[in-house]
This record gives structure tokens, sequence and C-alpha cells, in this order.
């Protein structure tokens, strides 16, 4: 976990927020450098936060249901907001607007307008289906070749994410930041009213049933209260967001992306903290192992509805 990070993200909804009934829990995942134990002390006096120092790294799925069932048996709660530790709320009606958008859509999971402010870009949603079956298993066999047959393609991917993202990037956008911002950022003329650039027109109305970005998550009661997890288990990190999709359109929740609840992501620091660039190689296991989560809970949903339509007749 990315202490500073943690804080500022932490320390901005109690400043910004502080007339807001909210209470905030923080979940260690183990950090190696015990930044659990010093966020502990850091809020031991504040009774709107708690820290929970998990026993094991048990993954971005597993650790958010950690957060998620401590919420929802110690509090009745009307929303429950799910974020990663660089995620900043700015947007001073924030909660209102959960509750306004709530009361016109009735919504289960509602997704922000994320802005990701290191490359200029709209990141929600991500997909407007969630993965079907062909498309998982291209995605299984891509990632098997990369980990098996083709190591030389790997390495020179590793290459080429070192030179462009490790010292390109960097060097061009502190020397030429105005270049760097045409380089990242094709749709430089296109501003919507807060001054931010829109990659999609899409993505400034309001959709249902679309794959959420997972940096941030607002659940409702309805959700809360029926769900015994948040997030499939049986991951560790990667293809939540398509397996929270499914899930919620195969058990008739609703999911709705809406552009009028708005936050700043500052681009994965406690993932690059903790796995570094140079473990592209876990990064592609993961992504398997989590694909192959995926394709079982597709099969199941798809044998279910067999099995009903069948039974129907």
């Amino acid at each position: 976990m990315a202490l500073e990070m943690t804080m500022q993200c932490v320390d901005n909804l109690l400043e910004k927020y502080v007339n807001e009934d909210i209470f905030i829990i923080i979940v260690d995942n183990k950090s190696p450098n015990g930044s659990g134990t010093e966020l502990q002390k850091y809020y031991e006096n504040n009774k709107q936060v708690k820290v929970i120092l998990h026993d094991k790294n048990d993954g971005f799925a597993r650790g958010n249901n950690v957060g998620f069932d401590y919420l929802k048996q110690n509090f009745d709660i009307d929303f429950m907001i799910v974020m990663n530790n660089d995620v900043i709320i700015e947007q001073k009606s924030f909660f209102y607007k959960i509750s306004e958008i709530y009361q016109n859509y009735n919504f289960d999971v509602l997704g922000p307008d994320i802005y990701e402010s290191e490359i200029y870009k709209h990141q929600n949603p991500i997909g407007h289906k969630p993965l079907d079956n062909k498309q998982c298993e291209q995605k299984i066999k891509e990632i098997k070749k990369i980990l098996k047959k083709e190591t030389y393609n790997f390495y020179k991917y590793k290459i080429l994410h070192y030179a462009i993202y490790i010292w390109a990037k960097p060097l061009i956008k502190l020397i030429l930041p105005s270049i760097y911002k045409k380089i990242v950022n094709k749709n430089n003329d296109k501003k919507n009213i807060n001054g931010i650039t829109i990659v999609d027109e899409k993505q400034q109305i309001a959709q249902e049933n679309v794959v959420l970005n997972g940096a941030c998550y607002i659940f409702s009661k309805r959700f809360i209260n029926n769900r015994k997890y948040a997030f499939h288990p049986g991951t560790f990190m990667y293809i939540e967001e398509q397996i929270i999709t499914l899930q919620c359109q195969k058990d008739g929740y609703k999911i709705l992306y809406h552009p009028n609840v708005k936050i700043k992501h500052l681009c994965g620091i406690s993932s690059k903290k903790v796995h570094g660039n140079k473990k592209l190689i876990f990064m592609w296991k993961q992504h398997l192992k989590s694909l192959n989560v995926y394709m079982n809970i597709y099969n199941e949903y798809e044998n279910k509805y067999t099995t009903c339509k069948t039974s129907t007749k």
C-alpha cells in the first residue's frame, strides 16, 4: 500500500466532507513495508476511520470483500463506495449527486466519470458488455502464447514498455510538456464544462449495463444486503470488472454509469509499488487465472439458463 497516497485519499474525504455522515474503512492487504500499522496509528483517534490489518495479501477482490463485509455487518448503509487508494474525490456535491441519481435510476451499482490525470483521459465505461465465451477463449489463447511460446515477443514488449513509459515518457513530460499533452491526447480540442478533455462523447451520457472501471464502485442498499460479497473471491487481480458485470446482468442487478458523479484517478500507484514493472509475467499469469475463473462463471450461468429453459418445456 502506498502510504502517502492512502493518507491523501482519506484525508481529502475527511476534510472536504466534514458535514457528511461517512465512515471509512482502510483494508491493508498485509503490505510488506508495514504501512498498515502506520495508518492504524495515524487514524487511531479518528472515529470515522477504521484500519483493518488483513493477515495476508489476498488480492483486489478478497481484500475489498473484507471491507465490504465489515461495513455490512456493523452499519445500516445506504451507499457503499469501494475505491482504490489512488482515487481523489474533489466534487463538493459528490454524495448529493449519488442520492439524486439513485432517485432517478434506482441503480444497484454505479460508476462515476473517472478522469485519469496522468494521460488526460476519461476511463468509464471500459466496455458496453462483458466478454462472451469466444472472446474469453481468444484472450486465454493469446496470453498462453505470450507465456509459453512467445518469450521473445514478451521481452521485446517489456523493453518497449521500459523505453516508452519509464524513460521517454517522463523526459518528454518534463522537458516538453506541451508536446506530451498532444501525444497522449489526440482530442485536445474537445472540452467539457470543466475544461477536461473528452475522449468519447458517449461518456457524457448515462449508460446502463456497461462494464465499469474497477477504480471506484458505488453500491446501493439492495446490492449490499443481497450479496454475500462485493467481488467474486476466486481471483487475485484482473478481470474483476468483467465478472461483476456478468453476475449483475445475469442476477438482475442494475449497473449504471453516470457522468454527473466525478473522481480523479492518479493511475495505479499501489499496484506499481507492490509488483513493479519488472514483474509483467506475474501480471499475465494473474490475467490467465482470472480469465479461467471468468470462463467457469460464464459456463455456470449458461448451464443454469439451459437447464431452466429445458425444464419449462
